[in-house]
C-alpha cells in the first residue's frame, strides 16, 4: 500500500492556484476535520488535559479575513464559506505533507498566552492562532505557486 503522503499528493496534484484550493469544496470538507482536531490538539497541550472543541465558522471565518486570504473565498461568501475556504487550506496543508502536529504548534504558539477557560478569552485567541497559522500557509502557498 502506498504511504498516505504520497496519495493525499496525487489527490491533490491538481490544484493550480490558491483560489482553486480556497474554493475547493471536497478540501473544505476534508479540511473541517483536521481543522478540529488540530485546534483540539493544540487546545489540549495548552491546558494540560483532553479537551475537544470543534471551531466555529465566525472565528475561521475573521481569521480568513485578517490573513488577507478572503480573496481566495467564492465571491460574496458569508461566514459560512469564507469558513470553508479556511478549513480548505488547511486540508490541503496537510495533504502536501504538513503534520497534524506541525500544525497544532503553530496554533499553540499563540494559544499558550491566553487563558482558554475563559470563553470570550478563547474566541480572540483562536482568532489569532488560526490568523497566524493562515500568515503561515499563504506564505508558503505563494512560493509554491510562484506568485
Amino acid at each position: 500500500m502506498d504511504d498516505i503522503p504520497s496519495s493525499l499528493q496525487k489527490i491533490v496534484r491538481n490544484k493550480k492556484n490558491m483560489k482553486e484550493i480556497g474554493i475547493g469544496k471536497d478540501l473544505a470538507k476534508f479540511g473541517d476535520t483536521v481543522t478540529n482536531f488540530i485546534y483540539s490538539l493544540a487546545k489540549s497541550i495548552v491546558l494540560g488535559k483532553l479537551d475537544q472543541r470543534k471551531v466555529s465558522r465566525i472565528i475561521l471565518s475573521a481569521a480568513l479575513k485578517q490573513s488577507d486570504m478572503k480573496i481566495y473565498a467564492k465571491t460574496r461568501s458569508d461566514a459560512h464559506g469564507l469558513a470553508d475556504t479556511t478549513e480548505a487550506f488547511i486540508g490541503y496543508m496537510y495533504c502536501i505533507g504538513w503534520s497534524l502536529e506541525s500544525m497544532a504548534e503553530i496554533l499553540i504558539e499563540i494559544l499558550k498566552n491566553y487563558d482558554l477557560n475563559d470563553f470570550t478569552i478563547e474566541k480572540s485567541a483562536a482568532i489569532e492562532a488560526f490568523t497566524h497559522l493562515l500568515l503561515k500557509i499563504k506564505e508558503h502557498l505563494l512560493i509554491k505557486f510562484k506568485m
